[in-house]
């Protein structure tokens, strides 16, 4: 009967072990899924604002590309003119 007490004693200690081991497992892997969750949501927040950012950009942008399209045609007209003028002096 002793030796059955003593089995049962040690697989007592043992079952309790395993389940205090994988306790501080998984309280662990929570704490890190909390962590990684505020991380997660201050990344969202930065990329909304760099999205509200962004947005008017696209107006600037279209702008720009008109305006250097103009300028385009202009440099166009000067190289014509040089090119003419090169041509008038015989170089």
């Amino acid at each position: 009967m002793a030796s059955t007490s003593i089995f049962t004693t040690w697989t007592l200690i043992l079952a309790a072990a395993i389940v205090a081991v994988l306790a501080v497992y998984l309280i662990a892997v929570a704490v890190q899924l909390h962590r990684a969750s505020r991380h997660l949501t201050a990344l969202a927040g930065g990329l909304v604002r760099v999205k509200n950012n962004a947005a008017p950009l696209e107006e600037k942008l279209t702008t720009i590309a008109g305006a250097l399209s103009a300028l385009d045609t202009q440099f166009k007209e000067v190289d014509d003119h040089l090119a003419a003028t090169t041509k008038a002096l015989g170089d």
